[in-house]
């Protein structure tokens, strides 16, 4: 199940959490109940996932760095979204960067890899 999201904005939440202060050339992994906090962009991305039934039951919470590495909780919001084993979500940010998670070796592995992609849509002729 492929997941499009033109904007997202999301609230940090609590607990214990891997922190990487912007996305490397190479994808991220991460294990069930394993949190990973990231920079994309002017965001502050804080993920998670449970295994469930087979498939990765993922949390993602983005929010706008304002200040120093502080961020913005009034803006932001959570969302929660199960990714099927070999499937991938898409999650876009409003400044053109794409985040990947992808659910692998039965639902007890995420991979997160981030791009940049247009911001705009063009009409066809």
């Amino acid at each position: 199940m492929l997941l499009r999201k033109r904007t997202i904005l999301a609230i940090a939440f609590a607990g214990a959490f891997t922190g990487v202060s912007a996305m490397p050339a190479y994808a991220i992994t991460m294990k069930p109940l394993q949190g990973v906090s990231f920079d994309i962009g002017t965001k502050r991305a804080v993920s998670y996932f449970l295994s469930d039934n087979g498939a990765c039951k993922l949390t993602l919470t983005l929010a706008e760095v304002v200040q120093d590495d502080e961020v913005n909780g009034l803006t932001a919001a959570r969302m929660t979204v199960a990714v099927e084993v070999g499937k991938v979500a898409h999650f876009d940010t409003a400044e053109g960067k794409s985040l990947e998670f992808k659910c692998q070796a039965r639902a007890h592995v995420m991979s997160i890899e981030a791009s940049n992609q247009p911001t705009y849509w063009q009409h066809p002729e």
